[in-house]
């Protein structure tokens, strides 16, 4: 079901206290549930130069392999105009295969010619109505394809390359019975940028997870002209790098331009996957603290050098780096968000922020972090799933991440988008929460417009039905970031109090400086105020009663944010 609001609020529900109904410029919707028969997801929203607005979606359908699970997913795209209208929709259904790449690539030709990039496996899900053996001629190989498209979306020209991959069926039991694809061998896109008229990217061919296993999992370069021509396609070992090609770590944006090339980040295996055929290459297993490698690679992919970066307080048993994303700086650096457990256990992570100086020629072993910043609660939390970091015309950057999603993904969550300058301090942070309404949210992408404008794209779910589930896209203006009158006008908040309910501590989160927090009982009756010195502030309220409370931040003598608090 799609929804169209032109103001109105992210969620589609009451702010409490007085917020304002959101001003964003527009925010598109589509909202399904795990037992339909067919969804529609939304991953990423790029702006095209004629203001439109591509959509990278995943367009699913029932597997019948286990009751309410939406799989596998087949690539989508939709078009919305300047204003948040569709303009057009449609997904790229192939039989026998499924969409091994989740979402698509959208490049633009610069006559304004759109491209979709994307793979398909086969589809090994054998109670699916594509299962490949349902066919006559059952399909045997992967491929990259990359499709001109009209502005119906609907495929003009075809470019597909095939390749060979390594598969056995083994799902008799476990995991696999319900993820059958993932188990089987497939090639995976993770990365895909523009460089003049060619996409450059990287790929994983993937062997499958099951016994036995055949073949080898490899990393693969590409080079392929917007004409269809495929330029290079350069394939190393994975094992013999010390690399693991675990899907869920390699996400959408690992590859930055550089003057003699690109260079190509991958999150290496925790070391709890180390075995003796995953050695890095000085032929041991990988020392504590080091997360992932760095390859930097010629213009016709020869690699020039190998290095590796690390959590600076990472351990041997919990090193992991998850859902990273790199993006290059205007000054020769790269920025990576990703989140990390470090800290934690397995299923509780924090969100990080780094800028790496990965010049070619410095002579560390490992990359020189020039600048970092942590984010996190005592619960699961996420940086964007597919693009967490994007760059402002005047050198700032945004952040994007989600907090407090709690172990399950039930905690009363909200979605942080930080404007930093170049030296990762904060310039201004805004909350987009779900209140009261029992309902958790996750950011899935951030991009800039071209007036300087935000496109988030976000998923949401009723906490007392995780079922049913919303994806969309706003627009955020420019001015949404500048102070706290403008992020009101546009629905944001500047303060959030969690956990809510809490217990015996209350937690404020700002950024706003100059500021005190004051707490009020039922009655109205101010029980609590203190100065606002930190990103965090936690009040006791151990001797506090049952009840709800009202909290507010006042900034400069004035309020500039409140809401309510329940302690249970």
């Amino acid at each position: 079901m799609n929804t169209k609001h032109r103001i109105s609020i992210v969620f589609a529900l009451a702010l409490v206290f007085g917020g304002k109904a959101f001003g964003q410029e527009w925010e598109y919707s589509i909202e399904y549930n795990l037992s339909d028969a067919e969804a529609t997801h939304q991953y990423c929203a790029y702006e095209m130069s004629d203001g439109r607005v591509m959509v990278c979606a995943a367009q699913c359908f029932q597997s019948g392999s286990q009751t309410g699970y939406i799989y596998p997913p087949h690539p989508a795209l939709i078009a919305l105009s300047s204003e948040g209208e569709v303009l057009a929709q449609n997904n790229y259904f192939k039989q026998g295969y499924w969409g091994a790449s989740w979402f698509p690539y959208v490049f633009e030709k610069d006559n304004g010619e759109i491209y979709m990039l994307t793979s398909y496996s086969p589809d090994h899900c054998y109670s699916y109505f594509n299962y490949f053996k349902n066919y006559d001629n059952p399909p045997i190989d992967a491929i990259l394809g990359l499709y001109k498209l009209n502005d119906d979306l609907e495929i003009e020209q075809s470019y597909e390359y095939v390749f060979p991959i390594d598969t056995v069926e083994d799902m008799s039991s476990g995991y696999w019975r319900y993820n059958p694809c993932a188990a089987s061998g497939n090639i995976f896109i993770h990365s895909a940028i523009l460089d003049g008229d060619c996409i450059v990217g990287a790929y994983t061919k993937n062997v499958n997870s099951t016994s036995p296993v055949q073949g080898n999992d490899s990393l693969f370069f590409f080079k392929m002209s917007l004409g269809g021509d495929l330029l290079a396609n350069v394939g190393i070992s994975m094992v013999n790098h010390g690399l693991y090609a675990w899907q869920e770590m390699l996400r959408r944006e690992h590859i930055v331009k550089t003057d003699y090339g690109y260079i190509y980040y991958n999150p290496m295996a925790p070391s709890f996957f180390v075995t003796a055929s995953l050695l890095d290459n000085d032929n041991e297993p990988n020392k504590a603290g080091e997360t992932g490698t760095v390859f930097y690679l010629d213009n016709d992919f020869n690699i020039l050098r190998i290095r590796k970066f690390q959590q600076p307080d990472g351990n041997s048993t919990q090193n992991q780096c998850d859902n990273m994303a790199v993006l290059r700086s205007g000054h020769n650096t790269t920025y990576m968000a990703t989140q990390a457990n470090v800290h934690y256990t397995q299923s509780a992570e924090d969100c990080r922020l780094f800028e790496f100086d990965d010049d070619l020629d410095a002579t560390q072993e490992y990359l020189s972090i020039v600048h970092q910043m942590e984010r996190k609660t005592e619960e699961f939390d996420c940086v964007g799933i597919s693009k967490s970091v994007a760059a402002l015309d005047d050198h700032s950057i945004l952040y994007c991440y989600t907090l407090n999603l709690g172990e399950n993904f039930n905690g009363d969550s909200w979605i942080v988008i930080e404007r930093l300058d170049e030296n990762f301090d904060t310039i201004s942070t805004v909350f987009i929460s779900n209140g009261f309404d029992e309902l958790w949210c996750m950011a899935e992408s951030i991009n800039t417009t071209i007036d300087g404008g935000v496109l988030l794209t976000y998923e949401s779910h009723k906490t007392n039905n995780p079922n049913l589930t919303r994806t969309t896209v706003v627009k955020f203006p420019a001015e949404s970031f500048v102070g706290i009158e403008e992020a009101h006008d546009n629905g944001l908040k500047v303060a959030i109090a969690y956990p809510n309910p809490g217990k015996d501590v209350l937690n404020i989160r700002t950024a706003l400086q100059n500021a005190i927090v004051e707490v009020y009982d039922i009655n109205g009756r101010l029980i609590h105020s203190q100065a606002i010195t930190e990103n965090v502030t936690a009040i006791g309220a151990e001797d506090w009663a049952k009840g709800v409370y009202v909290w507010k931040v006042m900034a400069n003598s004035k309020e500039a944010e409140c809401g309510k608090w329940i302690k249970e």
